[in-house]
């Protein structure tokens, strides 16, 4: 049975739309929807057996720890314990945003939702259509990306129909999203703070509220997205550091022996270094000098190397710094490797 899709936007919100997406997470059932980062899987995060169809929607593993989504700062203190000062001084900065923030959890939140771990990841998502279902619903959304386990995250409703038509019951088609990398997610249960997942909110940013905030860290599966290997086209992924002429020549040599291999490859290049490849596969990030763009497209150009059908994407690295942090992040966990840290 093919799922649903119902289009609306921003400007004008189809409230119907709204009302029958809500009325199936207070069944138990499973809506994606847009966020301003990803679009989202959600279930009624305060019933186990919903959340539960989230995991075997996307065949994610029960030990990866979902994140939980708010309409409301005060629904905050409904979900998660020892909110603190500095935790407050988040919110007020970043929420609604692309923060994702780590407590000790209330008892009302099901273990299958945090993974059995006595800390919960909470979100107050910075997207209209998201706000209003959870509001409608009138309960926390358990929300991971609207994607298989280990693939690109969805972008577009259309992603998510490629990755789960069928799985789930409704999908609101609120049209691309605006950041396209997911939330940056930090834990305040460690000492010292830290981050756990590089994303739409860069460090910098996180140091002018907490100048004492650790670098990244890895800790094992505290939270989303944490698996070494994640966010991944079928293609295997080369990545090619540096920039400029270096780089470009760096990319050429590597294309040159794939073609004489008879690989079928593609290049995902920088839109300053379009013209440099030839007659090659060649699909462009975005300027390199603006890495919210990049942010934007990066699961897009993946997923349309999957449709290519090639076995290797050779992938021009962008600057670490902002969004390129959570960039580089993406592109080390699609090619199966750790973070650097930040």
């Amino acid at each position: 049975m093919k799922t649903d899709s119902l289009k609306t936007n921003l400007f004008s919100i189809e409230q119907d739309y709204i009302i029958k997406a809500a009325n199936i997470i207070k069944a138990g059932g499973l809506v994606a929807f847009p966020t301003e980062t990803v679009y989202g899987l959600g279930a009624d995060a305060l019933n186990p057996a919903a959340c539960a169809k989230i995991f075997q929607a996307k065949n994610r593993p029960l030990e990866d720890p979902l994140i939980v989504h708010i309409a409301d700062k005060q629904d905050l203190f409904k979900v998660a314990r020892e909110v603190y000062k500095i935790t407050l001084d988040l919110v007020d900065v970043f929420w609604p945003g692309p923060l994702t923030i780590v407590l000790k959890k209330q008892e009302i939140i099901p273990d299958i939702v945090t993974g059995g771990l006595d800390t919960i990841a909470v979100r107050m998502p910075n997207h209209k259509i998201a706000l209003e279902l959870i509001k409608e619903a009138q309960t926390p959304i358990a929300a991971p990306s609207a994607n298989l386990f280990g693939r690109p995250s969805p972008t577009t409703a259309q992603h998510v129909l490629e990755d789960l038509d069928g799985k789930i019951d409704l999908i609101i088609d609120g049209g691309s999203t605006a950041i396209g990398v997911e939330s940056t997610i930090v834990d305040l249960t460690q000492d010292p703070f830290c981050v756990l997942r590089p994303g739409g909110i860069g460090i910098e940013q996180l140091r002018r509220i907490i100048p004492q905030i650790g670098p990244y860290r890895k800790y094992g599966i505290l939270s989303a997205g944490m698996y070494p290997r994640h966010y991944a086209p079928n293609a295997k992924v080369l990545i090619v550091e540096g920039n400029g002429k270096m780089q470009a020549e760096k990319v050429k040599d590597l294309a040159r022996e794939f073609a004489l291999q008879g690989y079928c490859f593609g290049i995902l290049a920088k839109f300053e270094n379009k013209d440099k490849y030839g007659d090659f596969n060649v699909k462009l990030l975005g300027p390199g000098n603006d890495l919210v763009a990049c942010a934007a497209n990066l699961f897009s150009v993946l997923r349309n190397f999957d449709k290519d059908r090639v076995d290797i994407i050779i992938a021009e690295a962008v600057k670490e710094e902002g969004l390129g942090v959570a960039i580089m992040d993406r592109l080390r966990r699609a090619q199966g490797i750790k973070m650097k840290h930040v």
